[in-house]
């Protein structure tokens, strides 16, 4: 397990990493959290459990100083992410990949990934994700995989978009940001 504490800015405060081994349905505090002086009005926190070198969940928190106050978040710059697809289909099914660059110097919040039909921009549902409402970090790179149905694209190609807080372009309206057309999937 390994825990973070990052200033509204991206940069690491303070961390912790221990060993984990518990029984089934049980709960064990590995870590006790340390809040360091300088910490932002608004911060955040970033656990990540691991296994066998692979983060096998991670989860993203803001915290203010004074309980509930979390208004650090307005003032954050626009950022850019980049994003690249890889979309193929495999018999009835598309598999789908946003590979997201963080490429600016402040945190990417409430990064989300969406499906939509390549003509109409409609969005297509359901879709399995392996995760999103992503925080990136200043110069972090994640991927995500989505998984669809062909019977529901409605015979058009699925294309991704990425949306998210501090995006640029976005205006904190959760307008795209970034969208990426393949050239070429295999059909």
């Amino acid at each position: 397990m390994h825990a973070e504490m990052l200033n509204i800015d991206g940069s690491l405060k303070w961390e912790k990493s221990a060993t984990l081994d518990s029984k089934e349905d049980s709960t064990v505090t590995p870590i006790q959290l340390e809040y360091p002086a300088g910490l932002s009005k608004t911060h955040f926190i970033r656990l990540s459990l691991s296994q066998n070198g692979k983060v096998v969940s991670s989860n993203f928190y803001l915290r203010g100083l004074t309980e509930n106050d979390y208004t650090g978040i307005r003032h954050l710059p626009n950022v850019n992410v980049t994003m690249k697809s890889h979309i193929h289909r495999e018999a009835s099914q598309w598999m789908l990949a946003a590979d997201l660059h963080n490429t600016s110097k402040s945190p990417a919040l409430l990064i989300r990934v969406k499906v939509v039909r390549e003509k109409t921009g409609d969005l297509i549902v359901p879709a399995l994700f392996d995760d999103n409402y992503i925080a990136l970090m200043p110069g972090e790179r994640r991927t995500i995989h989505i998984q669809i149905e062909n019977a529901d694209t409605r015979g058009q190609r699925p294309r991704l978009i990425v949306k998210g807080f501090n995006l640029s372009g976005s205006g904190r309206t959760w307008i795209a940001a970034a969208s990426a057309n393949p050239p070429s999937a295999q059909q």
